[in-house]
């Protein structure tokens, strides 16, 4: 039984300039801070933010294409979604990326960023530009086709899609024709689902987080690049965000309580767990990150 859910397509891969899976214990959602597949935006060029860290002059163009499997368990009922996504913009300022970095309080590989910097301090300004048509496929078979529209690229979901499936390690190959970003293909391995994640992570059932000792979040580790956010909020005011990242995945992530002092006794919050696997696919006047990735979350009190 395969099921969608629109906002899971806008969370994973928005991963802020400030810092930053199957779903077996229920359905993925909370406060958006899932990390399972986010629809490119003018901040980001897929999870890892490819080519716009600053770091080296880029090139005109940048963008991705996202591809995410999430898994819901209701009961003895499982149901799987799929999405499709893909956005292309102009480099902002001609070519001078944006500052990375932790833009609040680091410790470790986590970053706490307050309310009032919980967009990471940017706003969009670049222009969305087309890359023409792009064909995925699953091996021979063709399990997703994006038109443009105008600069626009509407996301591809399954259900009611039914094409558009996959198994974990599948190479997902993609071209794309062309257009105001040059013609392009690449491919990228997909992503495994979660699996043994302790503790369990539900939107139905509070995980309870102490805030004067470390957070630890274990997993079955598998191959990608592993985000963790935990959010909370004093009635309905954000009290911000702590997201921790790995490049790779090691099965285990500590949020340390030093960070987790930011937050208060009695808020409530969402944990959610994302991994991503990226390969490159840049053309000449572009540079463009295919992605994969999954996410699974749950809410939260502190104590």
């Amino acid at each position: 039984m395969k099921s969608f859910n629109l906002a899971l397509v806008v969370v994973m891969l928005a991963v802020a300039p400030a810092c930053g899976g199957d779903d077996q214990n229920g359905s993925d959602g909370g406060n958006g801070n899932d990390t399972g597949s986010d629809s490119p935006s003018a901040n980001d060029s897929g999870g890892n933010d490819s080519g716009t860290d600053g770091s080296a002059v880029q090139k005109a163009n940048y963008g991705s294409v996202i591809f995410s499997h999430t898994q819901t368990k209701t009961g003895q009922t499982t149901s799987d979604a799929y999405t499709a996504i893909a956005g292309f913009f102009a480099t902002p300022d001609g070519g001078a990326g944006g500052g990375g970095g932790c833009a609040g309080t680091q410790s470790g590989s986590c970053c706490f960023v307050p309310p009032s910097q919980a967009d990471g301090g940017t706003t969009g300004s670049a222009t969305a530009v087309s890359a023409g048509g792009i064909t995925a496929k699953d091996g021979s078979a063709t399990i997703a086709t994006l038109t443009p529209t105008g600069t626009s690229y509407a996301p591809v979901a399954d259900p009611p899609t039914s094409s558009l499936t996959w198994n974990a390690g599948d190479m997902i190959s993609v071209t794309a024709a062309g257009d105001t970003v040059h013609a392009f293909n690449g491919s990228v391995a997909a992503v495994a689902l979660f699996a043994g994640v302790t503790p369990a992570l539900s939107p139905l059932q509070q995980t309870v987080i102490p805030r004067s000792s470390d957070f630890t979040l274990t997993w079955t580790a598998g191959t990608g690049a592993i985000t963790v956010t935990v959010s909370a909020l004093k009635v309905a005011s954000s009290e911000g965000v702590i997201t921790c990242s790995a490049s790779s995945d090691t099965g285990t992530m500590v949020v340390p309580h030093d960070l987790l002092q930011n937050f208060s006794a009695g808020d409530t919050g969402y944990v959610t767990l994302g991994r991503t696997i990226s390969a490159d696919a840049s053309s000449d006047n572009a540079t463009v990150t295919l992605e994969t990735g999954t996410s699974m979350g749950g809410s939260a009190a502190f104590q």
